[in-house]
């Protein structure tokens, strides 16, 4: 799961299916739109928010100043120091956005978001999904999101070119003989060696959750908010677990879709990912038959359709894809490359009927082109070539937030995990291999959250999210004293934008506070 993998799976979250992604990224997303976030100045003459308690020479934190980015949003940057233990290493510069809002500007207050990864691009996200947030929200929040250290707009760790990063996309996700191990670890340092080289060893350092939680603190006191209202989806409920740990009493109304737990150890958490996945599989599987579509493209079945596809791919067979130039061009789509585009597809019903088609082409006429498209843009790949650091940044943060378990017994873990997850244990298990050879070691660990006192926060999960379990949510419920579950009944990852009952609930708590009765469950939207 590291990146919308998961936490490094999972605290990541949520991405499963290669090395490329090492943890199923844990994200949430919608279509591109790109603008330019730079602004020239962090400060402006307004009385100073109330810092972060940061003291020393740590850089002071002063009010955002805003810039005009499009028709709708503002942008700014927040100044924040490389090393919180050592202000000589210099700062980096976070990039940030706000899309103002359309009640009071007088009384509005902030609402920060993060959409998961670790290594999605916050000021990608609200730029995608301004036009999904519901009118009240809007009218009583202006919605602020930004770029985390190490990511997008933020000083951006780039590890590797795109063709090298298409390339480590296709690689084998689960090894099985000693010569494909020994590739596997011979591409894995490679990878890492190019990080090594590329990004100063002071930032890999700071790249933590940890430190990003200090910063998300200093981007509270730049708002001028004395407490925090935040939203954060997937890995970015770790980051807010993190946060009201740190800073229990700058917390305000906190919301956390499609939760992390952040107690499971690497191992433990690539396995029940594993589980939750090959679960949501099934439900595609059982699914199929009842749209008109896929039963007439899978008319095998869909779970004998996949079979067929998946084990001839798994056996060293290739499909034949013709992607745009700025992709590649013709090339073959191998076992990683089609894996990868399955585990995108499992994040939402919605691409369900995508998946089909993948299938039906690759099954019909050896097409594998839709199933190597949906592996690209989950890589973080647009349809002209350019990509997003995703999956370098959500290396460097996974691999430092918790220890991975030991080369020498991810086979033996491939083969406990295929026992009950056949088709994506064995890549998950082997999935932390990066983090192995990492430059920087890890300086997390797997551990509850405590909180000093109840904070009332609303956590929401899913009962068949493929990228953070159900069981995940009930977990980080029980950690954050004075939580509360609210529960949405079905398949794809997070709930907040596939049922509008859980909108509603999280909208009306983060405006005012009021959390739903306890034990509520939600319907997923038709």
């Amino acid at each position: 799961m590291r990146h919308d993998k998961g936490g490094r799976h999972v605290v990541g979250v949520a991405l499963v299916a290669s090395l490329a992604v090492v943890s199923a990224a844990c994200t949430v997303t919608f279509n591109a739109r790109r603008i330019d976030t730079t602004t020239t100045s962090t400060t402006n003459a307004s009385t100073p928010p109330p810092t972060s308690g940061s003291s020393g020479s740590l850089p002071l934190v002063s009010r955002l100043a805003w810039h005009a980015c499009d028709a709708d949003f503002r942008c700014s940057t927040l100044v924040v120091p490389v090393s919180y233990s050592d202000p000589a290493d210099g700062t980096l510069a976070l990039a940030v956005i706000e899309l103002p809002t359309t009640g009071n500007p007088a009384t509005a207050r902030d609402l920060v978001m993060n959409p998961g990864g670790p290594g999605a691009s916050g000021v990608q996200f609200l730029l995608q999904a301004a036009t999904a947030f519901p009118a009240a929200l809007r009218q009583a929040f202006n919605l602020v999101s930004f770029d985390p250290r190490g990511i997008g707009g933020s000083d951006p760790v780039e590890c590797v070119s795109p063709p090298e990063l298409r390339r480590w996309v296709g690689l084998d996700p689960a090894p099985a003989t000693r010569t494909e191990i020994v590739a596997a670890i011979a591409a894995v340092r490679a990878f890492d060696s190019a990080c090594a080289r590329r990004v100063p060893r002071d930032v890999l350092v700071n790249l933590s959750t940890a430190v990003t939680a200090r910063d998300l603190d200093r981007l509270r006191a730049a708002l001028g908010a004395p407490r925090l209202d935040y939203l954060g989806f997937s890995y970015g409920t770790y980051l807010g677990a993190l946060y009201a740990q740190a800073f229990p009493t700058h917390v305000g109304n906190m919301a956390l879709d499609g939760a992390v737990d952040p107690a499971l150890s690497e191992a433990a958490t690539e396995q029940q990912q594993a589980d939750a996945f090959e679960v949501d599989l099934h439900d595609f599987f059982a699914w199929c038959p009842t749209n008109t579509a896929c039963r007439s493209e899978l008319a095998k079945g869909a779970a004998a359709t996949y079979d067929e596809v998946m084990s001839s791919l798994e056996a060293g067979h290739t499909l034949t894809a013709d992607l745009p130039a700025a992709l590649g061009g013709e090339q073959q789509t191998n076992y990683g490359v089609a894996l990868t585009g399955v585990v995108s597809s499992l994040y939402s019903t919605n691409q369900w009927p995508s998946l089909a088609e993948a299938l039906w082409a690759a099954a019909g006429s050896g097409n594998g082109s839709d199933l190597a498209t949906l592996a690209y843009n989950y890589s973080g790949f647009a349809a002209n070539g350019t990509v997003e650091n995703l999956v370098s940044a959500n290396l460097a943060i996974a691999c430092l937030d918790r220890p991975s378990p030991p080369i020498s017994g991810d086979a033996l873990l491939a083969r406990t995990f295929a026992t009950t997850a056949p088709d994506f244990g064995p890549a998950e298990a082997w999935g932390s291999l990066p983090c192995n050879y990492w430059p920087v070691p890890p300086t997390g660990k797997a551990a509850p959250v405590h909180l000093a006192a109840p904070i009332p926060i609303l956590i929401v999960g899913s009962t068949h999210d493929p990228a953070t379990p159900y069981a995940w949510a009930r977990a980080l419920t029980n950690q954050l004293s004075g939580a509360e579950l609210l529960t949405r009944d079905g398949d794809g990852h997070t709930g907040y934008f596939s049922s509008a009952c859980v909108q509603n609930w999280v909208d009306r708590y983060l405006v005012t506070g009021l959390r739903p009765p306890q034990g509520s469950v939600c319907a997923s939207n038709a």
